[in-house]
């Protein structure tokens, strides 16, 4: 990730340059493609105790949900992310109020 954008508790943006050569190739743990670590996605499924799926994915396996401010800890959140889930996880989640769900099973 060559550099990335966060939002602090004030709200003013910090900008965090990560410089370069680390746009490392991946495979999707879902179709076994390789691509840049910079385009892949991380499943954000909510698994419990503030923990996600965090699946690595391409982003032809993963589907967005949305878009939002997401909290990362202490106060930072990253702004304008995108909410993804894994195909695993894709039929067992909605968004609601900026935040994914788990959905209820019936």
């Amino acid at each position: 990730m060559p550099c990335e954008w966060l939002k602090g508790p004030d709200g003013v943006l910090i900008h965090i340059n990560r410089g370069r050569g680390r746009d490392r190739l991946m495979k999707c743990k879902f179709c076994g493609r390789s691509y840049k670590q910079s385009t892949g996605k991380l499943c954000d499924f909510p698994l419990g105790e503030g923990k996600t799926c965090d699946a690595q994915m391409c982003s032809l396996c993963c589907r967005t949900l949305g878009r939002g401010d997401v909290p990362i800890g202490n106060g930072l959140s990253r702004p304008n992310d995108t909410f993804d889930v894994c195909p695993i996880h894709r039929g067992k989640a909605v968004l609601v109020d900026g935040k994914i769900e788990a959905m209820e099973e019936f």
